[in-house]
């Protein structure tokens, strides 16, 4: 008896549905931050790799339609907010080829690439983002 039980056993291990590994925690936060004296309405939403700390989503200026690439790292802190850090990359972007005063200006993006350092709470993201080495502040509130 014992050795018909054994492939039953195996033949039920092998029906049991696999188990699913755990879904990343969705961080959405939005706001309005100002750019050179213009008002944007931003929306940051990201996921984080609670073994890598690895940060991914996407930053979206609602303001002008542009949708970045958002990627880095948000590490804890023991005060229980956390550190994040990404680079805002606008992806596959058009990019100007002309001459301009008699000199050629090549490959150059139309959207520049930005560091996003922010400190993150449960309500709020808080911190600069750095476009062409000028420092504008960002806070945005989270979304629910």
């Amino acid at each position: 008896m014992k050795r018909a039980a054994l492939p039953l056993a195996v033949l039920l291990a092998a029906c049991a549905p696999a188990t699913q590994p755990a879904a990343h925690p969705v961080y959405a936060y939005a706001g309005e931050a100002r750019f050179l004296l213009t008002p944007q309405k931003i929306r940051v939403t990201y996921t984080v790799d609670p073994v890598t700390h690895e940060a991914r989503g996407e930053y979206r200026n609602l303001t002008s339609g542009g949708t970045f690439i958002l990627r880095g790292t948000q590490l804890p802190r023991p005060s229980g907010a956390a550190t994040l850090t990404a680079t805002i990359d606008p992806g596959d972007t058009p990019r100007l080829n002309a001459s301009l005063l008699g000199f050629w200006v090549s490959n150059v993006p139309l959207r520049a690439s930005g560091l996003l350092s922010a400190t993150v709470t449960d309500t709020i993201l808080g911190g600069t983002l750095t476009v062409s080495g000028v420092k504008h502040n960002v806070t945005l509130r989270a979304e629910r």
